[in-house]
């Protein structure tokens, strides 16, 4: 669902599928819940959505619940991709590995960012121009489609010191702005295009990579580790199998998407 947005022919038609079919089951599970045949915890976001109401006190239609729903948990499943680029930065820059054992927790959050930084996940955002503008001495005309460039954005030298250089550090006095670090879009959360789940995006960074240091021993066996730039989302090929060594007992692990497996 979220590996098709720019495919064109059948995988974008089965991506388109694949949705339509999960809002199906999830609009029966939302009727089921209101109906009384279900009973769910209330603190989960099946159960919010199916009683949320709008400022007039009405309920939302299942279908726009549906989606809802799908709009909270489709992006949770894609930070599998960013957690696989963590696995490839420990792979690629072992020292680094080192360095969070050994350093604060700050050191944790700056090595995150440059995760976020330094890889591909969607290379741009799309969108509209709502009314004519100028910017730069280019002329933006209403209803023109545009391109906002994340990747390159996030490696542009002027912005950035030796952008193709992994370097946390780089993020220890970082002040912090809305356009020039952008890899879930940029600009303001309420007013701009930027990904409202930015912040829980981190916080399930942190808690992966903190068990991928500290809490597993692993090893990673020849595979093709490589990744294309021009594949929207980019992923690792093999998407990074790992071979568990914590106990006698071999366990073989895959962070991958798609199929629901991690």
């Amino acid at each position: 669902m979220f590996e098709s947005p720019a495919a064109i022919g059948p995988n974008h038609w089965l991506g388109r599928n694949t949705r339509n079919r999960v809002g199906k089951w999830i609009g029966e599970l939302i009727d089921e819940v209101r109906n009384g045949n279900m009973n769910v915890p209330t603190n989960i976001i099946l159960y919010r959505f199916t009683q949320y109401r709008d400022l007039e006190g009405n309920l939302l239609d299942t279908n726009t619940a549906a989606v809802e729903v799908i709009n909270i948990l489709r992006p949770i499943v894609a930070i599998a991709i960013f957690i696989n680029f963590i696995m490839l930065s420990l792979h690629h820059f072992p020292e680094e590995k080192g360095k969070l054992k050994s350093r604060d927790e700050e050191y944790a959050q700056i090595f995150i960012q440059e995760v976020r930084r330094f890889y591909p996940f969607f290379p741009f955002v799309t969108a509209l121009v709502k009314k004519d503008f100028t910017w730069n001495n280019y002329k933006f005309e209403e209803g023109t489609l545009t391109l906002l460039d994340l990747y390159g954005t996030n490696h542009d030298p002027k912005i950035w010191n030796n952008p193709d250089i992994f370097n946390p550090d780089r993020f220890t006095k970082w002040e912090g702005s809305p356009f020039s670090f952008i890899p879930q879009g940029g600009g303001d959360y309420f007013m701009g295009h930027r990904c409202a789940g930015e912040w829980v995006t981190l916080e399930v960074m942190k808690v992966s990579l903190d068990y991928l240091v500290n809490r597993i021993e692993y090893e990673i066996p020849d595979q093709d580790l490589n990744f294309s730039m021009v594949d929207i989302p980019s992923i690792p090929h093999s998407k990074i199998v790992i071979k568990n060594v914590v106990t006698a007992k071999v366990t073989w692990l895959f962070l991958t998407f798609g199929e629901g497996a991690l």
